[in-house]
This record gives structure tokens, sequence and C-alpha cells, in this order.
């Protein structure tokens, strides 16, 4: 469903060149959990950008279901934004409106004929009764199922997670991913978490790519190994963590 073949993204900033993403090739299956690992800095939300058409590859392409991104017209690619959802790290709400609100800010955006009702997005991640409340009214773990019920609301096809529990404690984390788990059987959709916490894509996702310093070191075929994490690179650990016994 989503295949990269042979990207790479250099940025350029005043005299500074940066590659990011240098030659990746993957492919992520429809209705598949996938993560993306890596440390800070590895090219991660890079590569999860490129499946939005936020960033463009500097050479090779992205394709997501027989459409090259590269190519595509405005209002194809506008077509394929419709039935993408994304999860932020920072949550992304706005104060100055209620739950409720902010849920419904997707439908104002574009018309989604099947999409879910407020109270069916807020009853799903369980804050119905928080509907009229403002976001500085609610703990760090209610702010992100308000952000999970936002992305939820258009029943996209693809969910995108940029280190969705990365502001979080340990117990608020467990939390989010049992909402991300639940959406992804519930709505049957294709889920990309990004994130450089290895338990979290252990719990949630089927295979990850593991990048390192904007390469792709490996792809992993995520087990239930209960081995534990040493002081080593990270790469060896994402093998150990992720890896089968």
């Amino acid at each position: 469903m989503i295949e990269f073949d042979s990207v790479t993204k250099i940025f350029q900033e005043k005299d500074r060149v940066f590659t990011a993403l240098s030659d990746i090739s993957l492919s992520i299956s429809k209705g598949e959990a996938f993560g993306i690992a890596g440390k800070s800095g590895a090219g991660k939300s890079t590569l999860l950008r490129m499946i939005n058409a936020l960033e463009e590859p500097t050479s090779g392409t992205v394709t997501i279901e027989d459409t090259t991104l590269n190519n595509v017209n405005k209002i194809h690619l506008r077509s394929l934004k419709k039935r993408t959802g994304m999860v932020f790290q920072q949550f992304n709400l706005l104060y100055n409106k209620t739950v409720a609100e902010n849920v419904h800010l997707p439908l104002e955006l574009h018309n989604h004929p099947t999409h879910l009702t407020v109270e069916e997005a807020l009853h799903f991640v369980g804050l119905k009764d928080k509907k009229d409340q403002y976001p500085s009214q609610l703990s760090g773990g209610q702010k992100q199922r308000v952000g999970i019920a936002r992305a939820l609301i258009t029943r996209p096809d693809i969910l995108l997670c940029d280190e969705p529990t990365s502001a979080l404690d340990q117990n608020t984390t467990e939390e989010i991913v049992q909402v991300l788990k639940k959406a992804h059987k519930a709505f049957d959709m294709t889920i990309v978490v990004v994130t450089h916490d290895l338990l979290v894509i252990k719990a949630l996702c089927q295979r990850a790519a593991v990048l390192e310093n904007g390469e792709l070191e490996t792809i992993i075929d995520v087990s239930q190994s209960n081995k534990q994490t040493a002081d080593r690179p990270y790469y060896e650990r994402a093998i150990e963590v992720l890896g089968s016994d």
C-alpha cells in the first residue's frame, strides 16, 4: 500500500547540506501496524512526513495505492490527504476551543461522507464526559486521547503517529498504546508509528524499520521477546528487543 523506492532527502540550510534520508526502500502493507524506530535525528519524522506529502524526496519515489506522490496533481493529493489521519507528539490542540470543537475540526476542513460523530469519536477514546472542557483542564494522556479522537473522526485509511507517547509517563504511554491498538483493530486501517521507544513498537506493531543516521539498517518482524536492553548501539538493542528469541 505504501512504498518507498530508493528515497533520498537532502536539506540545504545556508551553507550546510544535510542528508536526512539516504536511499530508503521499504513497503508497508495495507492494514499493517508498522513502526519506524531510531534515535533523535535518525530521519524518522522526515520519512513519516513523506507519506503525508509534507516533504518531497530529493530523489526516489513514494507511492500510495499505486499513486506516486512525486507526480500527483493537487486534486488527487487532496483526496489522499483526506484519507490520512495524524497524531502528533505535542497534541496540537487549540486551547481556545473545547474538546468537542477540537475533535470536530477535520470535518470543517474537508467533506468526509463516512465520518464518525464527535460523540462516537470521544466515546471510543473514553472521553465523552470531557467534551465541554478545554485542553488546559486535561492531563497529558487525555490531551493525546483528544488528538487520537480528532484523527479517527474521519475514519482514515492511514493513521500516522509521530512520537505519540514521548511527552507522557510510562503508565499513560501504555494506555495510549492500548487505544491505538483498539483503533487499529476497530477501523481496519494502516498505522505507521514513529518513535524512539522500542517498547511502544513492540506492543503495537507487526514490523519495524530501524533507521540510523538516515539509513535503513534493517526491517524487523516484531516478536514477543522479553530480552532486556543494554548500553549498546541503538541498532543492536532494536534487534534484541524487537527480534525473535
